[in-house]
């Protein structure tokens, strides 16, 4: 009995059935198919509930599979970006561990390649203010002006946000080569299509002030885009920016402690620091040294006579002249006043003696340069000290400080 109409054929059927039976007996029959009928309406009233509620168990379970289809997406889509900010992460550290191991100025070439490899950049270019880094970069590292910098970077199309760096098609860019080696662009040529970030190297100490810039290029247009995000490279780029300031303070400081403030030659801290490496290494290999003691005869006339502004034109140019005799692997140190040693590496007697030589004539040359050849008769006396294995810097200063003194006894120089 599926419906209505079956309840009622069952009632037909009960009272038609119920003629049939012994008198007496129809009450109870019919109480009994009353029961029946009375239960199957509320069985029928559950089951048509219980359809219900199944059907609704059904909807709600497809809104369910559709919902868990939706979460399975995002967490597809989730766990992609999370493997792209993994990975760009991990390029950032590499950026920044390059970056941090930044000591020597002089490095910055290698250092500049090393970043575009561990960034997978085909093209990056960093410039430096000609009068921030000039005198501490490699020759031919590039170094424009400030103000050439500036009106590089004025000239970078706007972005859509505010912001010191510009994320774009290279096609954009009014002259690329401000920002890339023209032989750069030459030799990839398909970066005219690409994409690039550009982005000034600002001041940490000074904010308003730019001191350089840095600008990565790529072939693909889709690589540098504003849609995407650039916060870890203006990061990277202030990280840099400090770094590079840092490195050249210290630089500096280190140049102040290591040269003669008067001639810009090593001074003796210099010598002191590192000659007894140079000692160390001829014992090691059992090879001789030569040191040379300096001093310059009839100085204090030149300054009594002429003032001390001209006393400290002659020794830059006796500093300077003794630089170009000295050999490349040879330390020259001035100790003060008129006093200079030649710390010289694998030489001993004879190749102190031609150096001895050499140093007394650019000597002789400045005096006739600035007419100091006669009267007071500006020369060089010297004494040379030969290393044995076991004598400090100090020992082999002395020893050639008191052969000098014999040396200017001996020969009285006009």
């Amino acid at each position: 009995m599926d419906g209505p109409s079956d309840t009622h054929d069952l009632a037909a059927k009960a009272r038609e059935l119920e003629r049939f039976l012994p008198e007496g007996r129809q009450p109870a029959f019919r109480a009994l198919w009353t029961g029946l009928l009375t239960d199957r309406q509320a069985a029928d009233k559950a089951l048509a509930a219980a359809a219900g509620r199944l059907g609704r168990l059904e909807g709600e379970n497809d809104r369910l599979r559709d919902r868990l289809r939706r979460l399975g997406g995002n967490m597809e889509r989730l766990q992609e970006i999370f493997r792209i900010n993994d990975q760009v992460f991990l390029t950032f550290r590499s950026a920044l561990t390059l970056s941090r191991r930044l000591r020597q100025l002089a490095e910055l070439p290698q250092v500049m390649d090393a970043l575009a490899g561990a960034m997978g950049v085909p093209v990056l270019a960093c410039q430096l203010s000609r009068e921030e880094f000039e005198t501490c970069v490699p020759p031919g590292f590039p170094c424009p002006t400030a103000r050439e910098l500036a009106e590089a970077l004025a000239s970078l199309p706007p972005g859509d946000s505010p912001g010191r760096a510009y994320v774009g098609p290279v096609s954009a860019l009014p002259r690329p080569e401000l920002f890339w080696p023209r032989e750069i662009l030459d030799r990839q040529p398909q970066l005219a299509s690409g994409s690039c970030f550009i982005a000034a190297l600002a001041d940490k100490y000074r904010p308003d002030r730019t001191i350089g810039s840095l600008a990565l290029g790529d072939p693909d247009p889709e690589r540098y885009t504003p849609r995407k995000s650039t916060d870890f490279l203006e990061h990277f780029c202030e990280v840099l920016a400090g770094d590079l300031l840092h490195v050249k303070i210290h630089e500096e400081l280190a140049r102040q402690r290591d040269r003669d403030e008067l001639t810009g030659i090593p001074n003796r801290a210099y010598l002191r620091r590192h000659g007894p490496a140079l000692l160390h290494l001829a014992e090691r290999k059992g090879s001789a040294a030569a040191l040379l003691f300096c001093d310059l005869d009839r100085f204090k006339i030149v300054n009594d006579r002429f003032g001390h502004e001209t006393g400290d034109a002659v020794l830059c140019d006796v500093a300077r002249a003794m630089a170009g005799r000295v050999r490349a692997y040879d330390l020259l140190a001035r100790l003060g006043g008129d006093e200079f040693v030649v710390l010289m590496p694998d030489a001993g007697e004879t190749e102190a003696a031609v150096m001895a030589k050499r140093l007394r004539a650019c000597v002789a040359q400045v005096a006739r340069d600035r007419q100091l050849s006669g009267s007071p008769g500006l020369s060089l006396s010297i004494g040379i000290a030969l290393h044995v294995p076991g004598q400090t810097i100090d020992d082999l200063t002395r020893l050639a400080d008191a052969a000098m003194y014999a040396d200017k006894r001996a020969e009285p120089r006009p």
